[in-house]
């Protein structure tokens, strides 16, 4: 059978991530994801031009153990500055102003390279909802749009995780159109897939929303956006983005699920199974 076209997010724009309350009758756009054409690398954008000052920082680990902010290495920018994550397919992982030229302002880890990634999550959102999350955006034809249709929700923590594309059944993953990279969970509603194999990485990201009554703990920011390695954390830290009173907040998501734990990878499989095993016509064995 031939090989479905790559899907391919477009190099014009970026995936919207928008979030749809219970008890608002409008969506809240949260973060804009695009892939790098250059190296495959991915990169997020938070949303948060309602908000005051917005902080870029790397994330330690002292020796007595945690993960905490570096303060002194603060940036600070308002909302006409927003920063952006970038993990580099090579590896490295930096947040920045995206007015900001060459390294100024730039916080960075060194991570194990995305080609070697699977089943690793490599970046959380956590957020107080629905905050100043700007509900003014529009929804473009292919975005990401989660209903929390949960009454009460307090705060939703995102997990985004890299899986190896070449583990998953080609017609599983990727939209209706052609070369549309996203789909949605077939076995759970709060989890999306995107597929990066239109950029030469062979690997799917996938977007854990988790909508919770619970809120962040008191020393949490109101919306954070953290990168690392979840298996590395305590060792090599993070960069984070984060904005309101207090400090980032990683949300990792224990254990990691297996991809046919919530999407069903082999639905193509019985349709196939009919045509390639059926009894060859009479006369013909």
């Amino acid at each position: 059978m031939p090989h479905p076209a790559k899907k391919k997010l477009s190099k014009k724009r970026s995936l919207g991530v928008h979030i749809k309350m219970n008890t608002e009758n409008f969506s809240r756009k949260m973060l804009s994801i695009a892939v790098n054409h250059r190296d495959g690398g991915v990169m997020v954008t938070p949303h948060l031009q309602n908000w005051g000052d917005i902080v870029t920082s790397e994330l330690t680990v002292p020796a007595s153990g945690g993960l905490v902010p570096d303060e002194a290495g603060y940036v600070i920018t308002g909302p006409d500055n927003k920063p952006k994550l970038h993990y580099h397919r090579s590896g490295m992982s930096s947040v920045q102003p995206q007015k900001f030229m060459g390294g100024e302002g730039r916080k960075t880890i060194h991570l194990p390279s995305l080609d070697e990634l699977d089943g690793v999550q490599i970046f959380s959102v956590a957020a107080r909802v629905p905050a100043k999350l700007p509900w003014d955006q529009k929804v473009n034809k292919g975005d990401i749009f989660n209903i929390m249709d949960l009454a009460g929700v307090r705060t939703l923590l995102l997990s985004a995780v890299i899986y190896d594309r070449n583990k998953i059944p080609a017609g599983s993953v990727g939209g209706m159109d052609a070369i549309d990279p996203v789909s949605f969970a077939s076995n759970h509603n709060n989890a999306v897939l995107v597929d990066l194999s239109g950029y030469g990485l062979e690997a799917v990201l996938v977007l854990h929303f988790r909508p919770m009554p619970e809120t962040l703990p008191d020393f949490a920011a109101d919306f954070s956006l953290v990168s690392f390695h979840q298996d590395r954390l305590t060792t090599d830290g993070g960069v984070a983005i984060h904005d309101g009173p207090g400090i980032p907040y990683a949300a990792l998501l224990h254990p990691i699920p297996a991809v046919h734990e919530f999407h069903q990878t082999s639905a193509l499989d019985p349709v196939i199974s009919t045509i390639e095993n059926r009894p060859p016509p009479p006369g013909n064995a």
